[in-house]
This record gives C-alpha cells, sequence and structure tokens, in this order.
C-alpha cells in the first residue's frame, strides 16, 4: 500500500513492507523544490509602469533636438535582469540643408533588455516611426538607467543610434545613413 499526501509545507511517504512493518518517510520544508520558480524568473513584482519624458541631440545625417513622451511597462523581471517594453510620441527639432526639416512627429517603439539590480545597464532595441516621411527606421541604445523595482523617480542616461534611408527632394532612395546622439529620460515608476 502507498499513501502519499503533499501540500506547500509537509510531504509524507508511507508504505507496508512484506513483514507489515510500516516505515515511514516523511519531509517537512517551506521551499519544495516542486513549486518553487526557476532562478531568474521569480517575478520582483508584476506590471511595473513608467511614464517619463526624454530629450536628445542627434548629429550626422541630420542634427538637432528631439524631445518624447513615452510609456515603459516592465514586461517579465528576475534577481538581476528585466525586460521592457516602450512606446511613446515625440517630435523631431533636427535638420539638414536638403531633405529633413524640423518638426516631425515620431513613434519610438522598443524592447529594453535591463541588466543589474537597481541601477542598471540597458540595452534597447527597436525603431522609430517618422510619420511624415512614412519610414520606419531601426535603432539600437546603450545607457544607463535607475529604477527602483518598488517605484519612485527613475532616470536613464543612454546614447542612440539609427539607420535611416535617405531621400532627395524627388523621393529618390539616395542612400542608407546613421544618426547618432546622447539621451536623457526622466520619469517616475510606479
Amino acid at each position: 500500500m502507498l499513501l502519499l499526501i503533499n501540500n506547500r509545507i509537509d510531504a509524507q511517504l508511507s508504505f507496508s513492507n512484506t513483514g507489515n512493518e510500516p516505515i515511514s518517510l516523511n519531509y517537512s520544508s517551506n521551499d519544495n523544490e516542486l513549486t518553487k520558480p526557476r532562478p531568474g524568473f521569480k517575478k520582483r513584482r508584476l506590471g511595473i509602469h513608467t511614464p517619463f519624458v526624454e530629450c536628445g541631440y542627434f548629429f550626422g545625417y541630420y542634427t538637432g533636438i528631439r524631445y518624447s513622451v513615452n510609456y515603459d511597462l516592465l514586461v517579465q523581471s528576475g534577481d538581476r535582469n528585466a525586460l521592457s517594453a516602450r512606446i511613446g510620441i515625440g517630435i523631431n527639432k533636427a535638420t539638414n540643408d536638403s531633405t529633413v526639416k524640423g518638426d516631425e512627429y515620431f513613434y519610438p517603439l522598443g524592447i529594453n533588455l535591463l541588466l543589474g539590480n537597481i541601477n542598471d545597464l540597458e540595452l534597447g532595441f527597436g525603431a522609430y516611426y517618422f510619420a511624415d516621411r512614412k519610414a520606419l527606421n531601426p535603432y539600437f541604445s546603450l545607457g544607463f538607467r535607475h529604477q527602483k523595482p518598488k517605484g519612485g523617480f527613475m532616470y536613464r542616461i543612454a546614447f542612440d543610434i539609427h539607420l535611416e534611408r535617405v531621400y532627395d527632394l524627388n523621393g529618390k532612395n539616395v542612400s542608407k545613413t546613421a544618426v547618432m546622439g546622447p539621451l536623457i529620460g526622466l520619469g517616475w515608476t510606479f
């Protein structure tokens, strides 16, 4: 006869041998190995929201300032890493002499990998959608983010590079180029 009783705290295994002498094995633990989450996948907190404003100066194919308002949602969080998704809206004030004019709206969409506990190395990638040009330009970002898991003030400093196709005034694709620059973001985590 085999009897198994299991709950989150205690487990007991009993059986009878051929001599009808009962043998019992007892196990008690607060951390049951079967129900404990895998290392690195334990949630710090579900649904951390961070609205933030961001400003940056870009140079390369065009030069100037860019502003954006963003929303960042923590998707997955481990003990020393996290994954977040970002969406936003901004205005590009940067210009050049031929094709890019100022006051252009853009929409950042991206994924950020945060490595660290509270002071995080931030690796980001995604795309900027420029409404006037109807162009989706990929970007890569490397930076530093200070964000407490329990909430509060958040700031980030990053360097962004994104790739663009250059068009002349007739709409012909002239070449591919890159635009890069530093970014500063300030926000609130809740």
